[in-house]
């Protein structure tokens, strides 16, 4: 066979690994609706599971819970969460609606006080700026966010509250999907390392965002900041965002506080004593907890960020790190696709390879 031959053989391979891809976007583009929150459950789900391990493995006078007691306890502490996280949204709704036209006039007042600092162009501009603010389409806007993020948050509580109840079953049907032994054992494998990567990083997210929120609320509560309770869930909703998450979590109140407070000592608490507390959370609490790193590439953790940003907006962020994982384990155990879980590998090194080198 002459190479001309084995190119023309191989030209139809690139095509269908290329069209295979396309449609692959195109699905994750246009069924976000429906995906979005089928995997936020899914993530919800996990998170569950790895709750449910660590009651389990709580013992109280050398009494440790049954595992059925431990799923109840689990998926409903994760469920409570996620409903009282929504009320909190939906309660700040009225208060941001009624909070915008004060912003605005404090955003004039603002621009009054820096024009002595920076000239009467750049107060003009500012002013005229705040001015073509349309608070009818922000409020409209704002509205249509909060109903839609409610109605997801009923439907992802639905899937997660079935899920929950069929957790067993789906352990043990999800291999049986093939018909080889062999293959049976292989999926079990990568589900089983799917399960502890995600696991892990949702683990100790959580546990680490809700530390910043906590503290977060706090603050903003002792300096009497508006939006609290929000923007503390913004604070934790962020602690999953990588690398740019910090930056969003001490950037937004620090800027509300600038605004809202003719004072510079409440911008100078939230930006200092809050950016301390979170940075001690990120770089000594969070590496203490993470243990085992995921292995993942720093560059393409920023790719995937912005592939699922721009597919999902927000809650794509959000979601990046988790289909980062999901995507290296299943790629690593595909030959032909390898190449890709190496890609984001931090140091070339593969789940299965990490694991075979910590028993040598």
């Amino acid at each position: 066979m002459t190479h001309e031959d084995q190119n023309r053989r191989s030209l139809p391979t690139w095509f269908f690994a290329l069209g295979t891809l396309a449609l692959s976007i195109g699905f994750l583009w246009f069924a976000s609706d429906f995906l979005i929150p089928l995997t936020i459950a899914g993530l919800l789900f996990i998170l569950s599971s790895a709750l449910v391990d660590k009651i389990q493995s709580t013992k109280i006078l050398g009494w440790s819970p049954p595992a059925f007691l431990a799923q109840i306890l689990g998926t409903a502490l994760i469920i409570g969460t996620v409903l009282v996280l929504g009320s909190i949204v939906s309660s700040s709704a009225d208060e941001i609606q009624n909070a915008l036209p004060m912003y605005r006039e404090r955003l004039q007042d603002l621009l009054e006080k820096l024009e002595s600092l920076m000239g009467a162009r750049v107060l003009d501009a500012g002013r005229n700026a705040v001015q073509n603010v349309d608070l009818g389409a922000w409020i409209a806007a704002i509205a249509g966010q909060f109903g839609g993020a409610l109605s997801m948050l009923i439907l992802v509580t639905l899937y997660l509250v079935f899920l929950g109840s069929e957790r067993a079953a789906w352990v043990e049907k999800m291999p049986r999907l093939f018909t080889t032994d062999e293959g049976a054992q292989r999926a079990r494998k990568v589900l089983q390392r799917i399960s502890l990567g995600v696991k892990q990083y949702m683990w100790v997210n959580a546990v680490t965002s809700a530390m910043s929120g906590v503290v977060a609320f706090a603050i903003f509560t002792w300096v009497d900041l508006d939006f609290a309770s929000l923007l503390a869930l913004i604070v934790f909703l962020a602690g999953f965002i990588p690398n740019i998450g910090a930056f969003i979590g001490i950037a937004l109140p620090s800027l509300l506080a600038l605004i809202q407070f003719d004072s510079l000592t409440p911008f100078l608490i939230v930006l200092f004593g809050y950016g301390a507390a979170d940075q001690f959370i990120s770089n000594v609490v969070q590496p203490s907890m993470q243990g085992r790193s995921l292995n993942l590439s720093t560059f393409m953790v920023m790719v995937s960020l912005t592939f699922w940003a721009t597919l999902w907006g927000g809650i794509g962020a959000f979601l990046a790190i988790p289909m980062m994982v999901v995507t290296m384990v299943i790629c690593a155990e595909i030959p032909a696709i390898r190449w890709i879980a190496v890609l984001l590998s931090r140091d070339g090194r593969l789940p299965g390879e990490q694991t075979s080198d910590d028993h040598e």
